[in-house]
């Protein structure tokens, strides 16, 4: 029983869905018609026009579609139509609304007249395209004609319109007056150029002073082709090309319609012409007379004569070598990427550099040897950026008078990008100036200037530049003996036999024997290793004793170890044999020779390596680190807590201190005191800190030439198994002559450091 109510229920559940559906699709079918009754034209789609017909006052107005894109004014004027006025004129009837409808049949005495419909104010007709048919077989629609008469008086916020063979009158709403009323100057395209910057491969410039200009775009790069073959400004292009297409003429800078004014306007005898070729077409504008910042202007194939403005002028006045690229070398976007070899040919040599795995730049010729890679990359750089300043000869005739004919410089930079490709230009002489220097293009006729800065002594030079500038290359850590030879004396330092890797020691043998300072010993070391040139002078000088190398300022040698070569070349050495394979010990010397400039202090010197023929310029801060003692200047190197008494005798007067049995300073000469506060450990401090700038003599013998024989003063500390003094003897300049009784040189000490003595251990104490 239960289950037979069950089946009942789902039955007229389900006939009550099903009426529920058919009721709703019956209700939106009853909508959609019923919106279509309100359409003015149901079924119209703007897509489907070509051909627009507006009257207006006794004008025609007649716009035909040229494309799926483009409208053209056939009538009155030939024109190109503002695609985006038509589409919007279009838009306005697809959904346009009746909000009243006066009906012919159901209106008495019902007469179009009396809507402003017996001569509507405004007819438009749109057809449709070629083989587009609107409604059934019966009632095909191939054009509509929308009428517009009078608007309504109350709030004259509606219009009367018919549409199409019904004489019904549809009241709509009068704002589409504002869309669709459009006069010639609304319609006609504010556009002077209609094309697409990519798909242009021509560009024409006529000027009535300076003559035609014609570029042609070869795979995306522009060409000069007449009055002569050479690279354009592609950029320059470009700008114009961007300036050509952004060419908006306003509505009220239309002045004329009619061919026969082209006199007038100067537009006969243009002053300039631009000529775009695309795949498609030619688009040519003219430019005539100007008048108030403005250019009267025409387009070929359109009568129109309007303004421009006449910055447009200013940009377009250009000579032939104005739109000539300027850029000497043409590299791709990404710089210099994929460079890997360069060529310099000259008179004298021949260069070639490569780039290693390693992204080193390596000298193959004339001699193997490592490049200077930053001289490399800022010679590159440089050339990438190399701008032509003039264009000097476009004959091809007068290379001679240039130095681009018999033995120009000859610079090949090859690239690996894709295949690869090749970049040669020849450098020739410099202006009168040395400011610029004639350059060309391979294969090309064309002579221009470039600046010589930071580029032309650099090529000039070829190898002197590029190689490496570091002068002496050795392992500093297998370093075993420095010889300094400077100001007539030869100080020798070997390595101690205790010697570990970790800690060297280094002894002086010559002219004193005994501990090298270690600092110095490594600064002479690492000042020999990293050595870089200033400048190469020359690879070979016809008389090295030009340069003072016949006796040089200063010698510094270096003799290190280096792994030695297997008895035979032809030998195989295993791995293990090779760390053990026998050492010899090489020795290469630094020679310093004259001042670059004699007449300055701080200034280059010459300098070569001995068995080299290469001569080159160095820092004269290089040369003064040599100058350094390779031996302690300390004076003083006694324990302070040792000290039992100190004596300084003075020309003024003699002082003398002295600790007590309980361990406290005291005064005893002049007289006896007391000495307050930490006075003698200042005094004593500044004993200890005494220092020598240089020595002169490494003995104590012939004391007399230095004034120390009888000393002007001299600083005693005395201890209990003996003393160590300090003798002042004559001036020199701004120094005084030294001597320890620890060292026994004779040295050289500034004479404020021994006023300062002075000042501490003399002054304060007789105040």
């Amino acid at each position: 029983m239960k289950f037979r109510t069950t089946i009942i229920l789902l039955i007229v559940a389900g006939i009550g869905a099903a009426y529920i559906f058919l009721y709703d699709k019956k209700q939106y079918r009853t909508d959609v018609w019923m919106q279509r009754q309100q359409m003015v034209l149901p079924d119209y789609k703007p897509g489907q026009i070509d051909k627009i017909e507006m009257k207006r006052d006794g004008v025609n107005i007649v716009l035909e579609s040229t494309d799926n894109q483009r409208w053209r004014m056939v009538e009155p004027l030939q024109l190109r139509a503002d695609r985006a006025e038509v589409e919007e004129i279009l838009a306005q009837f697809e959904f346009l609304r009746k909000v009243g409808t006066i009906k012919e049949s159901e209106t008495a005495n019902f007469n179009l007249k009396e809507y402003g419909l017996e001569t509507p104010t405004l007819v438009v007709s749109l057809w449709l395209k070629k083989g587009s048919m609107i409604g059934g077989t019966a009632g095909n629609v191939t054009k509509y004609v929308v009428n517009v008469g009078d608007k309504l008086a109350a709030g004259q916020d509606t219009v009367y319109i018919t549409a199409g063979d019904d004489n019904n009158v549809s009241v709509v709403n009068a704002k589409i007056l504002e869309k669709i009323d459009k006069n010639i100057n609304d319609l006609r395209n504010k556009w002077a150029f209609e094309f697409d910057k990519h798909s242009v491969e021509r560009v024409k410039i006529e000027s009535s002073v300076n003559g035609s200009v014609v570029c042609s775009k070869t795979e995306q790069l522009w060409w000069l082709t007449q009055p002569l073959s050479d690279r354009a400004d592609s950029e320059r292009i470009k700008d114009i090309l961007d300036e050509l297409k952004n060419l908006k003429i306003a509505k009220e800078d239309f002045v004329s319609d009619r061919e026969e004014d082209i006199i007038n306007y100067g537009l006969d005898k243009p002053v300039f012409t631009i000529s775009i070729g695309t795949t498609d077409d030619v688009q040519t504008i003219h430019l005539g007379h100007s008048l108030d910042e403005k250019i009267y202007a025409k387009l070929d194939g359109e009568s129109s004569i309007f303004f421009v403005h006449d910055i447009m002028l200013r940009d377009l006045d250009l000579e032939l070598n104005d739109l000539r690229d300027k850029q000497l070398l043409r590299f791709d976007a990404i710089g210099t990427y994929g460079i890997e070899k360069i060529d310099l040919k000259s008179t004298d040599t021949a260069l070639v550099m490569e780039k290693t795995e390693q992204y080193d730049w390596m000298i193959k010729s004339p001699k193997l040897i490592l490049a200077d890679r930053d001289t490399v990359r800022e010679f590159v750089e440089k050339i990438k950026d190399l701008q032509i300043q003039q264009y000097i000869d476009d004959s091809g005739a007068n290379f001679d008078k240039y130095g681009l004919a018999d033995s120009p410089i000859e610079v090949s930079v090859f690239r690996r990008i894709g295949e690869g490709e090749t970049v040669k230009f020849m450098i020739g002489n410099t202006d009168e100036n040395g400011g610029l220097c004639y350059v060309r293009r391979d294969g090309e006729d064309a002579v221009y200037t470039v600046p010589t800065e930071n580029f032309y002594d650099i090529a000039k030079a070829g190898y002197l530049a590029f190689r490496d500038k570091l002068v002496m290359e050795f392992p500093k850590e297998t370093a075993q003996k420095i010889v300094v030879n400077r100001d007539g004396k030869t100080l020798v330092c070997e390595t101690a036999e205790d010697s570990t890797m970790r800690r060297p020691k280094w002894n002086m043998i010559s002219p004193a024997s005994m501990e090298a300072e270690l600092d110095s010993i490594n600064q002479v070391v690492w000042n020999l290793s990293f050595l870089l040139a200033d400048k190469i002078v020359t690879l070979s000088a016809e008389n090295s004793a030009d340069y003072g190398f016949d006796n040089p300022l200063l010698k510094a040698s270096i003799t290190y170890e280096e792994a030695g070569k297997a008895a035979h070349s032809d030998e195989v050495i295993s791995a293990k044999d090779d760390l053990v394979k026998p050492k010899e010990l090489k020795t290469k010397m630094l020679m310093i020779g004259n001042k670059v400039e004699p007449e300055k202090d701080k200034t280059n010197y010459y300098a070569k390596v001995d068995g080299e023929d290469m001569i080159f310029q160095v820092g004269w801060t290089d040369v003064r680190d040599y100058s350094i003692e390779l031996v302690t200047r300390t004076l003083f190197s006694f324990d302070s807590a040792n000290a039992k008494s100190i004596k300084i005798t003075h020309p003024e007067k003699e002082l003398l201190f002295q600790k007590n049995e309980g361990h406290v300073w005291q005064m005893l000469k002049p007289e006896i005191m007391p000495l307050s506060g930490n006075l003698a450990d200042r005094i004593m401090s500044s004993i200890k800190l005494l220092m020598g700038e240089s020595i002169v003599q490494y003995s104590n013998e012939d004391l007399a030439k230095y004034g120390l024989d009888n000393p002007q003063f001299n600083i005693t500390v005395g201890f209990d198994d003996g003393e160590a003094s300090l003798l002042v003897g004559k001036e020199a300049g701004n120094d005084y002559y030294v001597t320890g009784s620890e060292t026994n040189f004779v040295y050289l000490m500034k004479k404020d450091k021994i006023e300062e003595l002075i000042e501490a251990c003399v002054v304060r104490v007789i105040q």
